[in-house]
Formats: structure tokens, C-alpha cells, sequence
């Protein structure tokens, strides 16, 4: 089985379609994204888990109107949370991680992650 792992805010700003949506609403954004991940998971197969994870402040995090496969960091913690949840899921899980930050996907792989551009996530679910 796989845990599909998304870098939030890395991938909204890569997809012209939800960026725009951040002049809108940043919830509606997040929620696009998280939307995306599910039809990724749907299309794909084999994915148990998805999870998305947002930079967030601190106040924000465990708070009620966190959507499900949403995960809110700490503040300036959203890379680690995705490398230590990479991590902590390969002991179990094949885990792909979505994003096109570099420290993020060299640091996946050597937890043993497969990590793709968001370019080739987004074209896969178009």
C-alpha cells in the first residue's frame, strides 16, 4: 500500500487554477488542492492515505475546522512535518511525496520516498 503526501502551499502556488483562487479565499485554495489529492488517490490506486500538509500557524493546529487529510504545521515547520511524516510512513508504506522543493524531495528520498513534481502530479489527475 502507498501514503500519498502532498506539500501544500508549494503545490497551490505551482497550479495556476488554484493560485488564482488564493485572491478569493486561501480556504478555497487549500481546499482544491486537498481535492486534487483525492482524485490522485482515486485515479492512481493503491493509496491508503493522503494527507496535505499546510505551513500554519500554531494557533491553527488540532482546531475543528481542519478538513480531513489536512495537516496544519507549526509556523516555519511544514518542510520538517513533510520529511518526518515521509519518514515515520515508509516504515509501513510505499510513500510518493508531491512537491518541487528541493530540500523537501532530497530529504524524502533519502527516507526512501518516490517524489514527483507537481507539474507531473497535476498533469496525471488533468
Amino acid at each position: 500500500m502507498k501514503v500519498l503526501i502532498v506539500d501544500g502551499y508549494n503545490a497551490i502556488h505551482k497550479i495556476p487554477e488554484i493560485d488564482d483562487l488564493l485572491d478569493e479565499s486561501l480556504e478555497d485554495a487549500r481546499s482544491a488542492i486537498t481535492d486534487l489529492a483525492r482524485e490522485y488517490q482515486r485515479r492512481h490506486g493503491g493509496i491508503a492515505e493522503v494527507h496535505v500538509v499546510f505551513d500554519g500557524r500554531d494557533e491553527y493546529m488540532g482546531l475543528s475546522f481542519n478538513k480531513p487529510n489536512q495537516i496544519f504545521s507549526g509556523t516555519g515547520e511544514g518542510d520538517r512535518s513533510i520529511i518526518r511524516l515521509a519518514q515515520d510512513k515508509s516504515e509501513k508504506f510505499h510513500v510518493i511525496v508531491v512537491s518541487d522543493d528541493n530540500r523537501v524531495g532530497n530529504s524524502s528520498r533519502a527516507a526512501g520516498a518516490t517524489v514527483i513534481s507537481v507539474r507531473k502530479f497535476y498533469e496525471f489527475i488533468r
